[in-house]
């Protein structure tokens, strides 16, 4: 058995803890030395109370120390310091127990012993060893408050005890994924805000298409209306029921539209408004009736239709205060602006028909036809403010004040030549109603190139969100790859590495690992490995070359002690020979002397020996002193001393032994050998012995050789009384 020594290997870091792992392994170092030079029971005994008292003294040290680094597993660390404890007497009782198996005992007790005390020092201590580490650290860095990163450090070793490598790499992967992703949902909210703008628009842009055809039909009923009054109700009233019907079905067309899923926010926006509509539009219906009963002026059915229109432009213009943005509501103004202008127009054609009747030869001296002429040009200003280039080249002519101002005056002055009442009034509606059907026609493009716009901007947003989306999801993809890719080149070499380091400490060293390409810290884990591998292959190789040379020595000690055993026995029988028990003899005869113990012995004869010779041969004479040996031997107690000093002659040497007991003992013996029954060539011999006691006095006695000679008296005694008997002297 290799003795066990310390290694700097074995240190846990703490110098007291260390000292006392050294004086355990000095103790189990004295109870080896114990079981190979067969020290007396006292002293191991000694041995066995050290070992007891040690443990206890560094267990309870170990323990305190434990408890003040907050250690986790220090309850399984104590129950394990407390079953060790419990075993030390049990074994202590083993190491005195039977003598026959002694030796085994003591080799498989100091071998558990060494077990324990390697689990102890290299598994159960060296695991808390990290945990004395951060504890020093944090320590350190409270008393001294300069450590490089402190709280970094710490906050890195609590990061380790709560998430593995693994979720560590993981979550590093993911961090800058997460933050693209809420990028990416901000800019896809962004985009969402702006197609729903978008998408109001277009439901705003759908009622100011209402809202400009309901006027349009409300002008030319106006203008249609006017023209009935102005001729006494005789000219017109065909054409104004047609109108007036077409306005109906405009008007509930359009408030079926806003009753639609689709248009629940547009009517919710312009709610108030169209109450007031709907109000207006029945005082409308009421003032057709009276003017079919000719009951109402021009002036009541000016403002009938007027206030109506006006009504609906409020509807139009509340879409401007509504969070679209401000490029939409700049379109929606410049709409609006060219709506107010057209029905300014409108207007003119209304008044004119009334100077027509009056007979009024200039046109601009009708106070509100200049207010009028007024807000027109004011209209065309938050038009030109408010309009695109494009929109811009869509009015064109009609845009300019001036121009529009002389043609206007023009046109009047031309209607005015004509002789005919009825005939002017014509000629001017026409020229009117041209006028505004060409700035319908204007308000018409406008309205499609804003509804093209915000169709081809909603189409572009949304498939920009479908772009998002698309490259978020392949860059979502593309990022879990890559940190499940990365996960794995670090994972899985660190747990080939880890299991291969348990491998190893199995006892299996030919593992061997695939050379990286990249030289990281990996790669110089493995190395760090071959390098331990290596090493611990040289440590197997020396170990196992000392291991040979210690077989040998013990061979050749145990030769050397098969020699001198045979030096001291007997060749055939295996008892002690005669030179060897002189000297057994002179020893015990000594320590009679020094201590005072009785001592006895017994010559042993067999009877008759010569005749077993001469029948059944020499061969069968060996064979019934090697039985007669044995059956001595197994009878005899540990301490007693078996020896040939003759052809069938024999000593047995009972130290501690009066004579009265020794005598008993021989009758017994007598009896058994008499009883035994030897096969020899198919036939069953027996034999008897003849025996002489005698007991050391120290008065009477000179020597050994006067000691045995008494006995041997004795012997003679028996043997000339008829043999098979036990003479005491």
């Amino acid at each position: 058995m290799e003795e066990l020594v310390w290694d700097e290997g074995m240190s846990v870091g703490i110098d007291s803890l260390d000292d006392d792992h050294k004086q355990l392994i000095a103790i189990l170092a004295q109870l080896m030395s114990a079981k190979i030079e067969k020290l007396d029971q006292q002293d191991i005994a000694d041995v066995f109370e050290q070992l007891e008292c040690y443990c206890q003294l560094h267990f309870a040290k170990e323990e305190a120390f434990l408890a003040k680094i907050n250690y986790q597993q220090l309850v399984a660390h104590k129950q394990s310091h407390q079953d060790f404890i419990k075993q030390i007497p049990q074994l202590k009782r083993q190491w005195f127990g039977d003598a026959s198996e002694q030796e085994v005992v003591k080799e498989q007790i100091v071998l558990f012993l060494q077990q324990w005390l390697i689990k102890h020092i290299l598994e159960e201590d060296l695991d808390y060893v990290p945990a004395i580490h951060c504890y020093q650290q944090f320590d350190h860095y409270k008393n001294q408050k300069k450590a490089k990163n402190p709280w970094l450090r710490f906050f890195s070793v609590k990061l380790s005890s709560h998430l593995t490598l693994s979720h560590r790499v993981f979550i590093t992967t993911l961090l800058p994924v997460v933050a693209v992703l809420i990028l990416c949902l901000f800019i896809l909210k962004a985009n969402y805000q702006r197609y729903q703008n978008i998408s109001k628009v277009l439901g705003f842009n759908s009622v100011i298409t209402q809202v400009n055809g309901i006027t349009h039909s409300l002008q030319a009923e106006r203008g249609l209306s006017s023209g009935y009054t102005s001729s006494n109700y005789t000219s017109f009233a065909e054409q104004l029921s047609t109108r007036r019907k077409d306005t109906d079905d405009k008007i509930t067309h359009f408030l079926w539209l806003l009753e639609q899923p689709e248009n629940s926010e547009v009517k919710n926006n312009i709610s108030g408004y169209m109450l007031k509509v709907q109000q207006v539009s029945t005082n409308l219906s009421r003032h057709r009736m009276h003017l079919d009963q000719k009951m109402v002026s021009f002036e009541d059915t000016y403002h009938a239709y007027t206030q109506l229109i006006e009504q609906l432009f409020s509807v139009a213009e509340r879409l401007v205060h509504i969070e679209i943005g401000s490029s939409y509501g700049n379109d929606i103004s410049a709409i609006n602006a060219m709506l107010r202008y057209k029905e300014f127009v409108g207007q003119i054609r209304a008044i004119g028909l009334k100077m027509l009747d009056s007979n009024q030869a200039e046109l601009y001296q009708n106070h509100d036809i200049n207010i009028l002429l007024g807000k027109q040009i004011s209209t065309l200003r938050t038009f030109a403010s408010s309009a695109s280039l494009t929109k811009k080249s869509l009015c064109a002519e009609y845009c300019d004040a001036i121009r529009q101002r002389k043609q206007l005056e023009f046109s009047y002055l031309e209607v005015m030549r004509l002789d005919d009442k009825d005939a002017r009034a014509a000629g001017w509606f026409k020229i009117m109603s041209d006028k505004v059907d060409k700035l319908n026609y204007i308000l018409e493009g406008l309205i499609n190139e804003f509804d093209n716009k915000i169709y081809d901007e909603s189409l572009a947003l949304k498939t920009e969100g479908y772009l998002i989306v698309f490259a978020l999801s392949i860059f979502l993809l593309a990022a879990m790859f890559f940190a499940l890719v990365l996960n794995y080149s670090i994972i899985s070499p660190v747990r080939k590495l880890t299991y291969a380091l348990n491998d190893m400490s199995a006892g299996q060293n030919n593992i061997h690992f695939e050379p990286m390409a990249n030289k990281d810290e990996i790669g110089s884990m493995q190395l760090a490995f071959e390098k331990l591998r290596r090493k611990l292959l040289q440590a197997d190789v020396y170990k196992a070359t000392v291991s040979q040379q210690q077989k040998e020595i013990k061979y050749r000690k145990s030769q050397q002690d098969h020699f001198q055993q045979l030096a001291l026995t007997d060749a055939l029988t295996g008892a002690v020979n005669r030179h060897h028990f002189n000297e057994v003899l002179d020893q015990e005869i000594a320590n009679v002397n020094n201590h005072g113990r009785p001592l006895s012995i017994m010559l042993l004869d067999i009877d008759h020996f010569k005749i077993v010779n001469d029948s059944y041969g020499h061969g069968a004479g060996d064979e019934v002193l090697v039985l007669f040996y044995q059956t001595c031997f197994e009878a005899v107690r540990s301490s007693d001393v078996v020896a040939r000093i003759g052809g069938e002659e024999f000593v047995i040497i009972m130290p501690n032994t009066e004579l009265a007991n020794a005598q008993k003992f021989a009758e017994r013996l007598r009896k058994k050998i008499a009883l035994l029954e030897i096969n020899i060539a198919g036939k069953q011999i027996s034999v008897t012995v003849s025996i002489g006691v005698s007991q050391w006095q120290k008065d009477y006695f000179i020597n050994a050789e006067s000691f045995v000679d008494h006995a041997d008296k004795s012997l003679y005694q028996a043997k000339n009384s008829g043999r098979n008997k036990v003479v005491v002297a």
